[in-house]
């Protein structure tokens, strides 16, 4: 199971303990974006639940549709997508929940 920080905010790819805020959801519309710059979009979107972690984090890439990118002005082709679960950790399972 891979865990990290973003802003205060604990990132895994499992099920983390505490109680479920809601689902979070974010898009970048450039395709070389790193996962970092996609996971501060859910940092800002879990604390506004009052979450401190998000759980079954999952992160793709998702191809635009052919008129999107045929624009002169739109070099990419492809965006960045991540989905979540915003969960409230407990302070005493802070801890615990980051381990490996």
């Amino acid at each position: 199971m891979s865990k990290s920080v973003i802003d205060g905010v604990l990132f895994s790819d499992g099920d983390l303990p505490g109680e479920k805020m809601g689902e979070v959801t974010a898009k970048i519309s450039k395709q070389n974006a790193l996962p970092s710059e996609i996971k501060r979009h859910l940092a800002s979107k879990a604390k506004q639940l009052g979450a401190n972690g998000v759980a079954n984090l999952e992160i793709a890439q998702t191809a635009h549709h052919w008129i999107y990118t045929a624009s002169p002005f739109k070099w990419d082709s492809e965006s960045l997508v991540a989905v979540g679960i915003a969960v409230k950790i407990p302070k005493e399972k802070m801890q615990e929940a980051m381990l490996p």
